[in-house]
C-alpha cells in the first residue's frame, strides 16, 4: 500500500494540511519542519497523487501546446522533433501536454486557441509559428495565462525562444555565393509569419552584401509544406528558366523543390544546387543528402518549457532567447554549371 499524507503527518505529529503546505513549498511552514517533512517522504516513498495535488493548488498540472497554422500540422517533421523533446521535458517536470486541435487557418485556428486558453484546463501555453500581427498573443494577455512563444515575437513583453534565423539563412546563402552561384532563388514561407520574415531577411542580406541583385521573378511564396515547396519551384522555373541555385525557407520546401528541379529534367546539384532550412533528422537520409541550416531542435523543446515552467512560478521578466544555428553543407549543392548563372539553363 503506498505512502499517504496522513501516514507522514501521523509518523511526524504534524496535521495533514501542514505536511500539504511543507512539500508545496509553503512559506508559512517552518524550515526545519520543511526539511523534517521532505526527509521523511524520501524515505518512505512518499509519491504525491496529481489529481490530489491539483485540486490542492488550484493547478492543472497541464501545459497546453498550438498546433502549427495549417495546412502544416503535428506530422510536420520539425514540429514532430519538437514536440518529443516537449513532452520529455514537461513530463520529467510533473506536467502533461494538451495539444490544441484547430479547425482550418484563420478564424478557426484562433477560435480553437481560445478554448485552449483557459486556466481552468492548462496552466500555461507554448505558442507556435507567431504572426506579426498575431491575435492570439493579445487574446493570452486578456486572459492573464503564462505562455511562450516557439519564434520571435515583436511584443517585448512576451517570452519567446528561437534559432538565429537571419545568421542562419545568410550562412547558407553565403555558402552557395561562395561556390559561384550569382542566380539563386528563394522560397519564402508565408509573409505573414517572422520566421518567414526573418528567414528572407538573412537572403537579401547575403545577396547585398556581395553586391548581386534580388531578381523577384526567382523569388516565390509558399506555405512551409512540401506541396508548397514543389509548387513554387514549378513557378519560378516557368518565370524565367531555372536558377542556378535554390534557398528554401525549410526543409521540406526544399524536398519538394528537389521533386519538381526533377521533374523538370534538372539533376541536383548537377543543374540546380538547392538548401533547406531547420535540419530535420530525415533531411540527411533523402538523396542526394540534403544541405541545411540545423537548427537544435532539441534544445527548443526543452528550453520552450522551461521557460514557461519558470513564466509559470511568476519568476522573472519575459525571456528572449536565440539559440545559434549551424549551416551544414552536404551533397545538393555544388558549384555552377558554366553559364547556368547568366541563361538559367546552362
Amino acid at each position: 500500500m503506498s505512502t499517504t499524507l496522513q501516514d507522514i503527518a501521523d509518523m511526524l505529529r504534524l496535521s495533514k494540511s501542514t505536511v500539504s503546505r511543507a512539500l508545496s513549498g509553503d512559506p508559512r511552514v517552518a524550515e526545519d519542519t520543511r526539511a523534517r517533512v521532505a526527509a521523511l517522504a524520501r524515505h518512505m516513498g512518499y509519491t504525491p497523487n496529481p489529481t490530489a495535488r491539483a485540486l490542492a493548488t488550484r493547478r492543472t498540472n497541464t501545459i497546453g501546446l498550438v498546433v502549427p497554422w495549417a495546412p502544416r500540422s503535428l506530422s510536420d517533421p520539425f514540429y514532430l522533433e519538437f514536440l518529443g523533446a516537449a513532452g520529455d521535458e514537461a513530463m520529467r517536470s510533473g506536467y502533461s501536454l494538451f495539444l490544441s486541435a484547430p479547425d482550418g487557418d484563420g478564424a478557426g485556428a484562433v477560435r480553437a486557441h481560445a478554448e485552449l486558453a483557459d486556466p481552468r484546463r492548462i496552466d500555461g501555453m507554448i505558442l507556435t509559428e507567431p504572426r506579426a500581427s498575431d491575435e492570439r498573443i493579445t487574446l493570452l494577455h486578456s486572459v492573464g495565462l503564462p505562455f511562450v512563444v516557439l519564434g520571435v515575437a515583436p511584443d517585448p513583453d512576451v517570452s519567446w525562444i528561437s534559432g538565429d534565423n537571419t545568421a542562419g539563412a545568410r550562412d547558407a546563402v553565403d555558402y552557395l555565393i561562395g561556390l559561384g552561384h550569382t542566380r539563386i532563388a528563394c522560397i519564402t514561407g508565408p509573409p505573414d509569419q517572422t520566421a518567414s520574415d526573418a528567414r528572407f531577411e538573412g537572403y537579401r542580406l547575403a545577396m547585398s552584401g556581395a553586391g548581386l541583385p534580388l531578381d523577384r521573378n526567382i523569388i516565390e511564396a509558399a506555405d512551409f509544406t512540401q506541396s508548397g515547396g514543389y509548387s513554387a519551384m514549378n513557378v519560378v522555373i516557368g518565370s524565367r528558366g531555372a536558377p542556378s541555385a535554390v534557398f528554401a525557407c525549410n526543409d521540406v520546401m526544399a524536398l519538394g523543390a528537389m521533386r519538381a528541379l526533377r521533374e523538370a529534367g534538372l539533376a541536383v546539384p548537377a543543374d540546380v544546387s538547392v538548401v533547406g532550412f531547420d535540419g530535420i533528422s530525415m533531411a540527411e537520409y533523402v538523396d542526394p543528402p540534403l544541405a541545411t541550416v540545423k537548427q537544435p531542435i532539441q534544445e527548443l523543446g526543452r528550453m520552450a518549457v522551461q521557460i514557461l515552467i519558470g513564466r509559470m512560478s511568476g519568476g522573472g521578466g519575459p525571456a528572449h532567447c536565440t539559440l545559434p544555428v549551424e549551416f551544414q553543407p552536404r551533397d545538393s549543392v555544388g558549384p555552377p554549371r558554366i553559364g547556368a548563372n547568366a541563361t538559367g539553363r546552362g
